[in-house]
């Protein structure tokens, strides 16, 4: 590690994204050549889940109303999926004639590195050099990466949530602000910046007529794709009411045990939801309130839903899991060495099960 400790930060980080992806190329062409004998390229075999809905919206933008074919999608619509990240990518589209899930995937791999070089940023704003190197590897081989590495929101999401807890954390609350306008409109629960945002300048007793301003800017985004859909399909809410024909249908009050049991049996997704609460609460106890507060308000919605459905990526794909672990295992190598080696065997192995298309990734 002394070697590398040598290196310049910025090229540390683009070594680590690099041998991360050409680890995830290595594993595609064993999946496909050995195991699968299924010659999909590369970019076509990331495309699985959402990503389907997300092409809809760079190809044809919005739904009207309900969609009535194909049957797996009877009475569904695009509304749940927001709208920066399919505009940006049908402007790539655009410029480039790539195809749309060319077009996202790259970008990705863009987003994810930005990220890696702002998480190391972040990082040394608390910890020292050895830390942080240590918080960009996790990163880089999060298991969540197959996430990253497909048209999803998460890459965008986590370089954006980044850069505003970044820039708030440097004393540039305007930039921060931006960096949260856009988040929420991002993903819905990107909105949640504005909570830590505001709570934070009046920790620090720097509430002002231009911090209030700048906490409307964070929710720009979100508002402004409600105004959207009032117009578009006269439901401003749209995008939360479609959630329950994905099974999104809130708690059932008659049947609450038997509804937390069998969330508690997805094993998958709870595990995650577990872990993801545990570093909160350490994270409180050590007084980095913002980031406890920001990862539990994007981890609780999810389940508020009543479903355990894709938890799992919302709590793996937050920055702040990765800061939580990295702060824990600061002052321990044991502990450093435990991460990485179960951070990178399941690195491999989600993204084996993605392309055999295991549901519990959805």
């Amino acid at each position: 590690m002394g070697r590398f400790n040598k290196m310049h930060w910025a090229l540390f980080c683009v070594l680590v994204f690099l041998v991360s992806r050409l680890i995830m190329l290595y594993q595609y062409n064993l999946a496909t050549d050995i195991l699968s004998h299924n010659h999909l390229d590369f970019f076509s075999a990331m495309c699985k889940w959402d990503c389907k809905w997300y092409i809809t919206i760079i190809t044809d933008g919005y739904d009207d109303a309900v969609r009535s074919s194909p049957r797996i999608w009877k009475g569904l619509a695009n509304w749940a999926f927001f709208p920066l990240y399919p505009f940006i990518v049908r402007f790539m589209v655009v410029v480039t004639s790539l195809s749309p899930v060319m077009a996202g995937i790259l970008l990705n791999q863009l987003f994810i590195f930005l990220a890696l070089l702002v998480f190391y940023k972040y990082l040394r704003l608390f910890v020292d050099d050895t830390n942080s190197r240590f918080g960009v590897i996790l990163l880089a081989f999060s298991p969540f990466s197959v996430y990253f590495a497909s048209l999803y929101t998460e890459a965008l999401f986590l370089l954006l949530s980044l850069s505003g807890f970044y820039f708030m954390r440097t004393n540039r609350p305007v930039i921060s602000a931006v960096c949260g306008g856009l988040l929420s409109a991002t993903r819905p629960v990107g909105v949640m910046f504005s909570i830590p945002y505001f709570l934070h300048h009046i920790f620090r007793g720097k509430l002002s007529t231009k911090i209030l301003i700048c906490c409307v800017i964070t929710t720009l985004g979100l508002l402004l794709y409600m105004l959207y859909l009032q117009v578009h399909v006269g439901d401003y809410l749209a995008f939360q009411h479609i959630q329950k024909k994905w099974g999104r249908q809130g708690f059932d009050t008659h049947h609450i045990f038997h509804q937390l049991l069998s969330m508690l049996k997805d094993a998958h997704n709870s595990t995650m939801f577990i872990v993801s609460v545990a570093v909160s609460v350490y994270l409180i106890v050590k007084k980095y309130y913002e980031e406890a507060l920001f990862n539990l308000l994007c981890i609780l919605p999810g389940v508020a839903t009543g479903s355990m459905m894709s938890e799992a990526r919302f709590c793996g794909t937050l920055f702040t899991l990765y800061f939580g672990l990295t702060i824990m295992a600061r002052k321990s190598i044991s502990l450093k060495i435990s991460l990485a080696v179960i951070f990178f065997l399941f690195y491999i192995s989600y993204f084996l099960y993605w392309l055999a298309h295991a549901n519990f990734l959805i």
